[in-house]
């Protein structure tokens, strides 16, 4: 038992490592990496998410300071919220019935500031506009290049908006308005999942205080 934490730990360290150094695209790409170059084999047991996290905020902390975290992680919150505000504008804008859609919201583990592994931020917009209106109200915005892209999902191939900003990733989801995707739950996988509105994220955005 012992010996299976402590290689959970070692393989979650060379994973925060890898990300760190940009050599895997992804989490579990950064674990498999680790897993071959500890030479513990695809066997070896896998760490969990919040072990990960924690060893990639203890390196950051190390490197950096938890003051400098703590800023990247407000700026990040502070992103998250512009995305937020222009695309409930671009909706008002672009869609004739923009008025009576849901607000965009923030789904994942971005819900609650957690973007100590990959900083990822993960948006639905419930919207009759296109992907490709949505993305113009984001360039425009100053915010990034945004490319639309399509996400295979549980309820069939749905329109997906990547922009990559400065403090993050943020992959938006458009959902049709007439389709009915349950919005607590995770749109591959099906598992529950968080999220926050524009309000919730400026909540949260409030206890890390930037002066």
């Amino acid at each position: 038992m012992r010996r299976a934490r402590e290689a959970k730990h070692e393989i979650a360290r060379r994973a925060a490592r890898i990300l760190e150094e940009g050599r895997a695209c992804d989490v579990d790409a950064a674990v498999d990496r680790a897993l071959h170059e500890s030479g513990l084999g695809d066997r070896a047991p896998r760490p969990s998410r919040a072990m990960l996290r924690a060893h990639a905020q203890g390196a950051e902390e190390e490197r950096d300071g938890a003051e400098a975290r703590r800023l990247r992680i407000a700026a990040t919150l502070e992103e998250a919220c512009e995305v937020l505000a222009v695309l409930e504008q671009a909706v008002l804008f672009e869609d004739p019935e923009g008025d009576l859609r849901a607000v965009p919201e923030v789904y994942g583990r971005a819900a609650r500031g957690h973007f100590d592994l990959d900083a990822i931020v993960h948006v639905r917009v419930t919207t009759a506009a296109s992907a490709a209106r949505i993305a113009r109200h984001l360039a425009d915005a100053g915010l990034g290049e945004p490319e639309c892209r399509s996400l295979r999902t549980r309820y069939g191939v749905l329109d997906q908006i990547v922009l990559p900003a400065p403090h993050a990733e943020h992959r938006i989801l458009r959902i049709p308005p007439r389709m009915k995707v349950d919005p607590d739950r995770d749109v591959v996988r099906a598992d529950r999942v968080e999220h926050a509105s524009f309000s919730e994220v400026s909540e949260l955005l409030g206890r890390f205080p930037t002066s």
